[in-house]
C-alpha cells in the first residue's frame, strides 16, 4: 500500500512539473503575436447553419501586414483592407462593397480573430492534446458579459509555438464557422500592392461609408 501511494505521489508530482498553466499559454500567444510582422496562410472556412442544417465550404489565401491591413483571396472574390477601408468584391454579383472599418465597432476583422482573440475574449478553460507526434493546446473562450458580441464563443487550437491553426466561432444563434490555417509563413516579405485596391472592370460599386 505504501509503495502504491509513493508511486502515485511521484506521478502527480511529475505531471505538475510538466503541465502548463493557462496564464503561460496566454502569455506565450501574446509574445508570439508581438513578434509577427507579416503573416501568410492558406485557409479553409466551413460554416454550419444550425436551423437550416446547411453547410458551406470555401478556401483561399490570407495575407496580413497588420491586424487591420489584410487581403483575403477566395477564387475570383476578394476582401481586403488598407487599415481604414474594407473592400469586398463578389464575382457572382460583380459588385464591390466599400466600408469604413470604424463604422462598425462590433465587426471582428480576420486579423483580430486570429491574433487578438486573447484581448477580445476571456479564456474559460483549456486542455492539452496530442495527435501522433504533434502536441497542441485547445482554448475555450467566451465574450465578456459587459461586452457581448454576436460571435460569443470561440474554440482555438494553437501549436507548441503558440500560433493559432484552427478557430471555431459560435454565434448567438449557435451557428458555427471554423477556420483551418495551413502552410503558414511568418515574417515573409509581402509587397504593398497586395493591399492596394484596384476596381474590377465594369463592377458595380456600392459605397457604404458614412459621410
Amino acid at each position: 500500500m505504501r509503495k502504491t501511494i509513493y508511486l502515485l505521489a511521484i506521478i502527480i508530482l511529475f505531471s505538475n512539473l510538466f503541465s502548463i498553466s493557462g496564464d503561460k499559454i496566454l502569455s506565450g500567444i501574446k509574445e508570439k503575436i508581438a513578434s509577427i510582422k507579416t503573416f501568410e496562410s492558406d485557409f479553409a472556412q466551413v460554416q454550419i447553419w444550425e436551423l437550416a442544417e446547411e453547410e458551406t465550404k470555401v478556401s483561399g489565401k490570407f495575407y496580413m501586414k497588420d491586424t487591420d491591413i489584410f487581403r483575403i483571396e477566395l477564387d475570383k472574390d476578394f476582401i481586403f483592407s488598407d487599415g481604414k477601408t474594407v473592400w469586398r468584391y463578389s464575382s457572382e454579383n460583380d459588385q464591390v462593397l466599400i466600408e469604413n472599418i470604424k463604422d462598425n465597432d462590433n465587426t471582428i476583422l480576420p486579423g483580430q480573430l486570429i491574433f487578438e482573440f486573447t484581448d477580445i475574449y476571456e479564456m474559460k478553460d483549456f486542455f492539452e492534446k496530442v495527435e501522433g507526434e504533434n502536441k497542441f493546446y485547445v482554448l475555450n473562450l467566451v465574450s465578456p458579459e459587459e461586452n457581448e458580441r454576436f460571435i460569443n464563443k470561440l474554440k482555438v487550437k494553437v501549436n507548441e509555438e503558440f500560433v493559432p491553426f484552427e478557430i471555431e466561432c459560435f454565434d448567438l444563434d449557435e451557428n458555427k464557422t471554423t477556420y483551418f490555417l495551413s502552410n503558414m509563413l511568418i515574417n515573409k516579405e509581402i509587397t504593398q500592392d497586395k493591399f492596394i485596391y484596384t476596381k474590377p472592370d465594369k463592377a458595380e460599386v456600392i459605397d457604404l461609408r458614412k459621410k
